[in-house]
C-alpha cells in the first residue's frame, strides 16, 4: 500500500517548525522537534514529490533557516538531516544554490567540518554528505579554498582522506574537494608540505582499473598540485616523472579501443607540470620518454588521418557523385564516428607540447648572430661625439623610458635648403625669399611649440596653425668659413658649435624667450644683412638625361635578380586567403620531433652558406647594375654589368622520370639538391640546409649592425624538379605570432613564366604554419647555456615548382627594390611634358653612398609672369615618405600609387597640382633596402626612433628631411599634411595612425582617415589608431607634429597580409591593389581640401569618441618588429 500524498499545510507545518527553531534557539525539546520536521521533509524529497519540493526549495527563509541550524546544532541527526536537505537545494539549480553562498553556507559548512573531524568515531556518512555539499556550494563560491585556509579546514580534510583510504565512496568527494583546496597557491604549498603527494600514489597502488572514478580523482588532484612550480620541482626531483610515464604506458597498453583517453591525458597533463624544470626534462630524456610520446603522438595522428580519409569523399546519393567534403566537415565527422576522436586528437597534442618543452634547445646552426658582412664606420668621422654613444641595438625605446629632449633642428646652411624649392626659386628672386625668412613675424628665431607628453597635452588650434618654430641660420661668408647667429642675450650663447641645445627649448613649463630686446633686434638685422649677400645657386633638378647610378651595397652581389630585370605584372585575378588545415600543424611539428627520435634518417646537407662564400669571394667594385633607357621600348631596362647565369625559358623535359631512373647504391631515387643564392638586391638568405631530400631549415641574416630582424627573406631557388613538395623551414623567426596564421602566402617568381607569358609574382605555398621551435636565438660560438636563450619559432611552407630546372625566387613579400625606383623614376622623366608637373632632385646621399631622392609635384608655369608666382605662392604643402623600414616594401606600392596618379593627366591629378605642392621622399632608407635588411639602417638602428633629433651624419636622409619641413614652417608654409607609409605584419587591411590629445582636434585629424575609409576599398577606419604613445614620440609622425605644430601628421600601414572587410575581403592584397591605394589616397586629399564643414565627428558623444581613442594592444608588442611604425 503506497504512502498517501503529504498536504501542503502539513509541509507548512514542517517549515514552520525549523523557521521558529532558528529564531528562537534549540533546547532539548526543540531539538527532537525539529529532528522529527527534518527527518519528515528528508522522506517526502525520496519520495520526489515535485509540488512539495519546489514549495521547500522557493522559500529563501527556509535554506537561512537550514543554515542557521548548521552553525548552532550540535545533534549528529539533526546535522544530518539538515546537510542532507541543503545537498537537495544546492543541486536543485545554480540560483539555489548561488543563494545559499550568500546566505553564508561555505563559512557554516566549513566549522562543521572541522567539529565533526574531531567525533570519534568517525561519522562517515556526515563527512560524505558535507563534503558532496562543499563540491556543490565551490561552483559558486570562488573563495572556497581561501575561506578552508582560514578556518583551518585543509589539513582536516587531508587527514581524512588519509584515514579513508579503503573508502570507496567517501573517498571520492575528499579528492575532489581536496583539488579545490589545491587551486590556492598557499594551499597547494601546505598539502605537499604535509604528505599529500605520497597520499595520491597510495591512492594509484591501490586504485586503477578496479576503481577508474577514484583513481581519475586522485590523478587530477596530482595535476593540480604539481600546476605549482615547487611542488613539480620537489615531485620530479623525487622521481615522479619516470613513475608517471610507467603509468602512462600501462594504460595506454590497456586502452587499446580508447576507452580512457580521459584518463591518459590526465596522466599527460601531470607529465607536462614535471617537464617544467629541468629535473623533470631530464628524467624524462633519460626513461626514453620523448620516443614514448612521440610513439603515441604519431598514431594519434594516423588513426585521425584514417578517419578524416573515410570522411574525405562521400557518394551522393541524387546525383551519384564524389564531392569533396569541407575541412571543418571532416572534423565534426571525425567526432561523429569516433566519441574519443577530439579526445585523441587532444592526446596527440598534449604529447607534441611536452615533447617541444622536453627536448634539448639547440643553437642556430650558424656561427654569429651579427651577419657575415658588416658597415665600415670609418667613413663616418670617429672624433664625431654622437659615434661615441652606445646604440640599442634594436633601435626601439622602452616603454618606461622618457622620451628623448626635442631639440630644434638647426639649419647649417640655408643655401643647401633652399635649392630644393625649384617651385619658388623658379618664380621669385632670391631677395623675396631671404625677406620671408628675415621677416617671419619679426620672431627669427623663438622656440618650438612644446606639449607635454601625456594626456594633458594641451595643443590649441592656435598653436598648430601659428606656432614660432626655431630657425638657426649658420651663413656662408665669403672667406668660406662660417659663423652660428644667435639671438639669446645669454652669455654662454656665444660660441660656433651648430648643434647646440637651446636652453630653454625642452621645458613647457619655461616661458619663450623675448625677441623684441634690442639685441635681438640687431641679430634680426644681422641676419638679414647676411642672407642678402647669399646666392642660391643653380637649382639641382635632375633632367631625363641623368643616368642614375648603380646601387652600393656593403655586401658583395653575385647578379641582379631576374625580378628586377624583367619587372612584376600582377595577376588579373584576387589571390584569396590560405585557408590553413587545423591538423597540419601538429604532423608538421611531428616531423621536426623525429628528427630527435630518429636522427639517423636526416641528411644534414649544406646547400647554401654564405658566410663560408664571403671568406672565399674577392672584393670587387663593379657596378652592380645598370639602368638604361630604352629609346624604342619606351622602358627602363635593369641590365647586369656582371656575368650572369643563363635563364633557360625552356627546361628540359622528363627531368623527373631521368632523375628516379638514376637509384644510388642505398636504392633510393636520386633527386638533386637544390642551388639557393641571395646575393642580390634586397635577398636575405643566409643558410639553407638539406634536412631530408625535398626538406630544407632556411636562415635569415639579421639587419646589418644588429642581431635582430629576422623577418624579411627573399632569395633565388634553381635545379629543382617540377611538381614535387618541397619543403621550406626558416627557423630563426622571432615574432610570437605571425599573419602566416591568418591566411597570408609568400610570394613566387618564375622567371620561365616571366620570360613565356609575363606572369610575376604570385602567391603560393601549402601546409603553411608557424609555431615555437627548439632553436634558441644563440649561435653556435656563442658561450653561455643556450637553455637561457630565447626560443625561435618556425614559419614552415611546402611549394610545389611549376617548372624543372627554372629559376625562381621566393620571398616574404613583393620587393621593391632600390635598382627599380630608380628605373621606375628615369621613366618618369621620360614622359612627355613632365617638367610642367615633376621635379627631381637629390635631397642627400646616405651613409651608403646612395643618393636620395626628393620629388617636387605640383602644376609649374612655363610663363615667369606675377600671376603665375603668386598662384603657386599660394598653394599648400604635403609632404609624403615611405621605407624607412626597408622591409615595408608594399609602402613602396603605395608611394609608386601616389607619384604615378599625381603625374596623371586625370582631372583630379590636375586639381591637387593646382591647388598643393608636394614634396615626396620615396625611399628614406636605401642602404637598408637593397641589402636586404628588414628594419634598421647600416648603422643597426632604427631610423623611425631618431626623428627628434637626427645626426646630420648618421641619418642624413632624415636630417635634411626635416629641414626642408623646417624651412616651410620658416617661410609661413607650414605643411598642411604629413604622412609616413608603413607596412603592418599583424593586422590586416589599410588603416593610419594619428595624434589627438583633445576633443577639439578630433574632426581634423579624422577626416582624412573617414574620407579614405569610404572611398579606399582596402582602407577600414575600425584599425585606426590616434593615440600619442610615449613609445612613439621619436616616430616622424609625433615629432614631426609635436615640433612643427602638423596637426594631420599620420603614418599609413599597410597590411602585408590581406583583407577582412570591404571589396577585398578575404584576399590578399596585391601590388595592384597597393597602388590603388595610393590613387585613392591622393583623392582623399582633393576632398579633405574640398570639405567646407571638417566632419560631423566633432558632434559626437562622448562614449563615440572613446571608442575612437581606443588604444592596440598589437602596437606596444609590434615595436620588436616591423609592424607598427
Amino acid at each position: 500500500m503506497s504512502n498517501p500524498k503529504p498536504s501542503s499545510s502539513r509541509v507548512s507545518g514542517l517549515l514552520q517548525v525549523i523557521e521558529r527553531s532558528a529564531g528562537t534557539g534549540l533546547d532539548d525539546k526543540n531539538v527532537e522537534n525539529v529532528s522529527q520536521a527534518t527527518a519528515k521533509i528528508l522522506r517526502m524529497l525520496g519520495q520526489q514529490e515535485k509540488t512539495l519540493t519546489e514549495s521547500i526549495l522557493r522559500k529563501s527563509k527556509v535554506s537561512q533557516s537550514l543554515v542557521t541550524l548548521l552553525m548552532t546544532t550540535q545533534d549528529v541527526a539533526l546535522h544530518l538531516n539538515t546537510v542532507h536537505i541543503l545537498v537537495h537545494i544546492a543541486s536543485s539549480s545554480n540560483s539555489k544554490c548561488t543563494r545559499l553562498v550568500r546566505q553564508g553556507a561555505p563559512h557554516a559548512l566549513l566549522r562543521s567540518v572541522a567539529a565533526t573531524s574531531r567525533v570519534r568515531p568517525l561519522l562517515e556518512e556526515l563527512c560524505l554528505h558535507q563534503h558532496l555539499l562543499l563540491i556543490k556550494l565551490a561552483t559558486k563560491e570562488k573563495k572556497l579554498a581561501l575561506k578552508a585556509r582560514l578556518c583551518g579546514v585543509v589539513t582536516v580534510t587531508l587527514d581524512l582522506a588519509k584515514q579513508c583510504i579503503n573508502n570507496i565512496d567517501l573517498s571520492s568527494p575528499l579528492l575532489q574537494v581536496l583539488k579545490i583546496y589545491a587551486t590556492n597557491h598557499s594551499n597547494s604549498l601546505s598539502l605537499v608540505k604535509n604528505g599529500v603527494l605520497n597520499l595520491i600514489e597510495r591512492y594509484f597502488s591501490m586504485y586503477g582499473k578496479q576503481n577508474i572514478a577514484v583513481f581519475r580523482y586522485a590523478l587530477e588532484l596530482y595535476t593540480q598540485v604539481l600546476a605549482i612550480r615547487a611542488n613539480a620541482v620537489k615531485a620530479a626531483a623525487n622521481g615522479a616523472t619516470r613513475r608517471m610515464l610507467d603509468l602512462f604506458n600501462y594504460w595506454t597498453d590497456l586502452d587499446k579501443l580508447h576507452k580512457f583517453v580521459h584518463i591518459r591525458k590526465s596522466i599527460l597533463n601531470s607529465i607536462k607540470h614535471l617537464v617544467g624544470n629541468e629535473s623533470g626534462r631530464k628524467s624524462l630524456i633519460k626513461c626514453d620518454g620523448i620516443s614514448i610520446l612521440y610513439a603515441t603522438a604519431k598514431q594519434s595522428d594516423e588513426m585521425k588521418q584514417e578517419i578524416q580519409r573515410n570522411c574525405s569523399t562521400h557518394t551522393s546519393s541524387d546525383f551519384k557523385l564524389r564531392v569533396t567534403v569541407n575541412t571543418q566537415d571532416i572534423y565534426k565527422k571525425t567526432d561523429t564516428t569516433n566519441p574519443n576522436g577530439k579526445a585523441i586528437d587532444n592526446l596527440a597534442l598534449t604529447c607534441s607540447q611536452i615533447i617541444r618543452k622536453s627536448m634539448p634547445k639547440v643553437c642556430l646552426p650558424i656561427p654569429s648572430l651579427h651577419g657575415p658582412v658588416y658597415f665600415d664606420e670609418s667613413s663616418l668621422d670617429p672624433t664625431d661625439p654622437y659615434l661615441l654613444q652606445e646604440y640599442k641595438e634594436d633601435g626601439y625605446e622602452d616603454e618606461d623610458e622618457a622620451p628623448a629632449e626635442e631639440v630644434p633642428l638647426t639649419l647649417t646652411n640655408v643655401e643647401d635648403f633652399l635649392k630644393f624649392f625649384p617651385e619658388l626659386t623658379d618664380y621669385q628672386n632670391n631677395k623675396v625669399i631671404l625677406d620671408q625668412l628675415s621677416e617671419y613675424r619679426k620672431e627669427f628665431i623663438t622656440l618650438v611649440p612644446q606639449t607635454p607628453s601625456n594626456s594633458q597635452n594641451e595643443l590649441s588650434d592656435e598653436r598648430s596653425d601659428t606656432g614660432p618654430i626655431s630657425v638657426i641660420v649658420k651663413p656662408v661668408l665669403q672667406n668660406g668659413s662660417s659663423q652660428s647667429i644667435r639671438s639669446q642675450s645669454s652669455p654662454k650663447s656665444s660660441g660656433s658649435d651648430p648643434l647646440r641645445k637651446i636652453s630653454n627649448s625642452c621645458d613647457p613649463n619655461l616661458p619663450p624667450r623675448s625677441v623684441t630686446s634690442k639685441r635681438s633686434c640687431r641679430n634680426v638685422k644681422s641676419v638679414t644683412n647676411s642672407l642678402s649677400n647669399m646666392s642660391l645657386g643653380d637649382s639641382p633638378v635632375l633632367t631625363a638625361s641623368y643616368s642614375p647610378p648603380p646601387a652600393k651595397a656593403v655586401k658583395h652581389f653575385a647578379k641582379v635578380a631576374a625580378p628586377d630585370m624583367y619587372s612584376h605584372r600582377p595577376p588579373h585575378y584576387l589571390e584569396q586567403l590560405y585557408d590553413p588545415i587545423q591538423s597540419v600543424q601538429r604532423t608538421l611539428m611531428l616531423l621536426d620531433i623525429a628528427r630527435a627520435v630518429h636522427p639517423e634518417t636526416l641528411i644534414n646537407r649544406i646547400a647554401y652558406d654564405q658566410d663560408e662564400l664571403v671568406k672565399t669571394e674577392e672584393p670587387s667594385n663593379h657596378a652592380l647594375s645598370n639602368i638604361k633607357w630604352d629609346p624604342a621600348l619606351r622602358r627602363c631596362k635593369i641590365l647586369p654589368s656582371i656575368p650572369q647565369t643563363r635563364l633557360n625559358a625552356d627546361p628540359p623535359l622528363d627531368v623527373l622520370s631521368q632523375h628516379m631512373n638514376e637509384e644510388n647504391s642505398t636504392g633510393t631515387v636520386n633527386i638533386p639538391i637544390l642551388q639557393f643564392e641571395s646575393r642580390h638586391e634586397c635577398g636575405n638568405l643566409r643558410k639553407a640546409i638539406q634536412v631530408r631530400i625535398f626538406e630544407y631549415d632556411l636562415v635569415l641574416n639579421s639587419d646589418i649592425g644588429s642581431t635582430r630582424h629576422h623577418q624579411w627573406f627573399y632569395f633565388e631557388v634553381h635545379n629543382m624538379v617540377a611538381d614535387f613538395p618541397y619543403r621550406f623551414n626558416i627557423i630563426n623567426c622571432e615574432k610570437s605570432c605571425s599573419s602566416f596564421t591568418q591566411g597570408m602566402q609568400p610570394l613566387l617568381y618564375s622567371a620561365h613564366d616571366a620570360l613565356t607569358n609575363g606572369t610575376g609574382w604570385q602567391r603560393c605555398g601549402k601546409r603553411i604554419c608557424y609555431y615555437k621551435n627548439n632553436f634558441v636565438r644563440k649561435a653556435t660560438e656563442d658561450t653561455g647555456r643556450a637553455s637561457a636563450a630565447q626560443n625561435m619559432h618556425t614559419l614552415t611552407f611546402t611549394i610545389c615548382f611549376p617548372h624543372s630546372h627554372d629559376t625562381c625566387y621566393i620571398a616574404y613579400h613583393y620587393p621593391y627594390s632600390y635598382s627599380s625606383l630608380q628605373a621606375h623614376l628615369l621613366e618618369v622623366q621620360h614622359l612627355h611634358g613632365i617638367s610642367s608637373v615633376l621635379r627631381r632632385q637629390t635631397l642627400c646621399t646616405s651613409i651608403g653612398g646612395n643618393p636620395v631622392d626628393l620629388l617636387t609635384i605640383t602644376q609649374f608655369s612655363p610663363s615667369h609672369n606675377k600671376s603665375s608666382a603668386n598662384s603657386i605662392n599660394d598653394r599648400e604643402y604635403v609632404v609624403l615618405s615611405a621605407r624607412v623600414h626597408p622591409g615595408e616594401s608594399n609602402s613602396s606600392w603605395i608611394m609608386k600609387g601616389v607619384i604615378n596618379f599625381l603625374i596623371s593627366d586625370s582631372e583630379k591629378a590636375q586639381q591637387l597640382r593646382n591647388k598643393f605642392v608636394f614634396k615626396i621622399i620615396p625611399m628614406l632608407n636605401p642602404d637598408g633596402v637593397i641589402n636586404g635588411s628588414h628594419r634598421c639602417s647600416l648603422l643597426g638602428v632604427d631610423m623611425n626612433r631618431q626623428w627628434i633629433n637626427p645626426h646630420p651624419n648618421l641619418y642624413p636622409t632624415l636630417y635634411h628631411t626635416k629641414g626642408v619641413i623646417q624651412l616651410l614652417v620658416a617661410l609661413g608654409k607650414r605643411p598642411v599634411l604629413y604622412c609616413d607609409f608603413h607596412g603592418h605584419s599583424r593586422k590586416k587591411n589599410v588603416f593610419m595612425y594619428g595624434n589627438i590629445t583633445q576633443p577639439a582636434d578630433n574632426a581634423t585629424v579624422k577626416l582624412l582617415p573617414t574620407i579614405l575609409d569610404i572611398h579606399a576599398p582596402a582602407f577600414s577606419f575600425s584599425n585606426c589608431c590616434f593615440t600619442v604613445e610615449k613609445s612613439r614620440e621619436s616616430t616622424a609622425r609625433v615629432a614631426l607634429w609635436r615640433q612643427f605644430g602638423i596637426t594631420r601628421s599620420y603614418t599609413l600601414e599597410s597590411s602585408y597580409c590581406g583583407a577582412d572587410q570591404g571589396l577585398y575581403k578575404g584576399c590578399q592584397l596585391g601590388t595592384q591593389h597597393l597602388e590603388e591605394m595610393g590613387a585613392k589616397f591622393c583623392e582623399g586629399i582633393l576632398i579633405m581640401s574640398s570639405a567646407d564643414q571638417p566632419c560631423c565627428l566633432s558632434d559626437e558623444t562622448d562614449e563615440d569618441e572613446d571608442s575612437y581613442f581606443s588604444s592596440d594592444s598589437d602596437d606596444s608588442e609590434d615595436d620588436d618588429d616591423s609592424s607598427a611604425e
